[in-house]
């Protein structure tokens, strides 16, 4: 069907390669007794609809993107030096600028101009480079966590001890279209540097989908190695588009059998480099292990400890130094009481803390948003309230920690930790409505305001750093 998908592509006014790669993508959504039984017209017809509309969603967004990274000032470029300098046959002259990307800026990257059009709530580090004065990156790079156990267990397969809280993982990787062949391998390395320099991680992992047409040719030149083959797990949601599994509502499972991925490593440290140097042949991940999601074991950490109140206390202060009216609720606009007031901040603050403890501890924790009751006669109830548990919603001994506790002016400290029956016969009833998940919360009306917070956590050590 290429002569269909071109003449698509040229319709709609979309990149044939955008185009391609959404057919790919919606393809296993049929049976392999559908493709082999039906006519070609009539499979693709299937999932034309699904494949043309996200296409035209990354077209709208990349024209907007390209504008804001000055992407016209690459015209003719096919190559840039190693030091991200540029020569132009005019005799002008630029460098590059290699940086953090802000949150807001790669929410944009993920959720709009990434083919998989979903955002990884657990973003840690995301970098880009940037041509001068520019607000988007011409590349961009993105890593989380390990928090994946059939990952793992294919660096052990191999021998490979590694520590889960110190492998990252290449989450999202794009680039704007046009540009220069090997920004994205300079983009990919010096990330890698940067991620050394910080200590951040010995290893990072990644992986690349045959099935879409990649061939890994960017990874293999940023040097990474190939050491896995692991099942695909596509799922469409009730329309038929897809989405990842890691993205909240009903989905339903591809119906037809497909490539695996390839899984790649790459090591940050000296004595990482020389492991993966060691490996050797690539093994196969079962498809049960890697169906059953399991998540790594969490690191061990009591939080009710002095020490992880402390370091409460600490987020606690961090945090309320960047709220600001971006970040506050709206009903509260209006009742701000300046720098430091928690009214209408505790949504915001329950997501960054959700976020840090999977990034830090690899925990699962619930983001949870109800009515904060307190038991004596005369106090004051919080009647929307958010707050963060550890442990499933029906056991009475789950953790509750609550960084803005102090929005009732009953309650005199500014964090509240503890089990969930113990603050009840205290007088603190938490009444959670809504239970999110961290990989949900990118859908909550809470994430931008989230993404406002983070932004500033950002320019502020960028700020201290100069």
């Amino acid at each position: 069907m290429r002569a269909r998908i071109r003449a698509d592509a040229e319709t709609t006014g979309v990149d044939l390669r955008a185009l391609e790669i959404q057919v790919r993508l919606h393809l296993p959504r049929l049976s392999r007794t559908a493709i082999v039984g039906w006519s070609p017209d009539k499979v693709y017809e299937e999932i034309r609809l699904q494949a043309v509309v996200r296409a035209a969603q990354v077209r709208q967004s990349a024209q907007d993107a390209a504008h804001q990274a000055h992407a016209s000032v690459l015209l003719n470029v096919e190559k840039v030096r190693r030091d991200l300098s540029l020569s132009f046959t005019d005799g002008y002259r630029t460098r590059l600028r290699f940086g953090q990307v802000r949150p807001s800026v790669g929410h944009l990257v993920q959720s709009r101009l990434h083919y998989l059009h979903s955002e990884r709530a657990d973003t840690l580090l995301q970098f880009g480079l940037f041509l001068p004065g520019a607000t988007m990156p011409l590349t961009y790079v993105a890593f989380s966590r390990c928090d994946r156990q059939y990952v793992m267990d294919a660096l052990a397969g191999h021998g490979l001890r590694a520590e889960p809280g110190r492998v990252l993982v290449l989450t999202r990787m794009h680039g704007l279209a046009g540009i220069p062949a090997n920004l994205m391998s300079l983009t990919v390395a010096r990330a890698v540097r940067e991620i050394r320099l910080a200590d951040a991680g010995d290893y990072v992992v990644t992986a690349y989908n045959p099935m879409l047409g990649f061939d890994g040719a960017a990874f293999l030149a940023s040097g990474f190695t190939p050491v896995a083959l692991s099942p695909v797990a596509y799922r469409y949601d009730e329309t038929g588009l897809f989405q990842t599994r890691r993205m909240p509502g009903g989905s339903v499972p591809q119906l037809l059998d497909t490539p695996r991925n390839v899984l790649m490593i790459l090591g940050v440290t000296a004595t990482a480099k020389r492991n993966v140097r060691a490996l050797d042949g690539v093994i196969t991940v079962p498809r049960r292990t890697h169906s059953g999601g399991d998540h790594v074991r969490p690191r061990q950490a009591d939080l009710a400890s002095p020490e992880w109140r402390a370091r409460l206390l600490g987020y606690r202060r961090m945090l309320e130094a960047c709220w600001s009216d971006r970040t506050v609720h709206p009903r509260y606009q209006e009742e701000r009481a300046g720098g430091g007031d928690p009214r209408g901040q505790c949504g915001v603050t329950s997501v960054w803390l959700a976020r840090e403890l999977r990034a830090g501890l690899l925990l699962e924790p619930a983001y949870c948003y109800g009515r904060l009751r307190v038991g004596r006669c005369g106090d004051e109830d919080v009647s929307h309230h958010c707050w963060v548990e550890i442990g499933p919603s029906h056991d009475p001994g789950r953790l509750v920690v609550d960084l803005t506790g102090d929005q009732s002016r009953s309650v005199p400290e500014p964090i509240v930790l503890g089990e969930h029956r113990s603050l009840a016969d205290q007088g603190l009833r938490y009444e959670p409505t809504t239970r999110l998940g961290l990989d949900e919360l990118p859908k909550d009306r809470v994430w931008p305001r989230f993404l406002a917070l983070d932004d500033h956590l950002l320019d502020g050590r960028s700020e201290a750093r100069r």
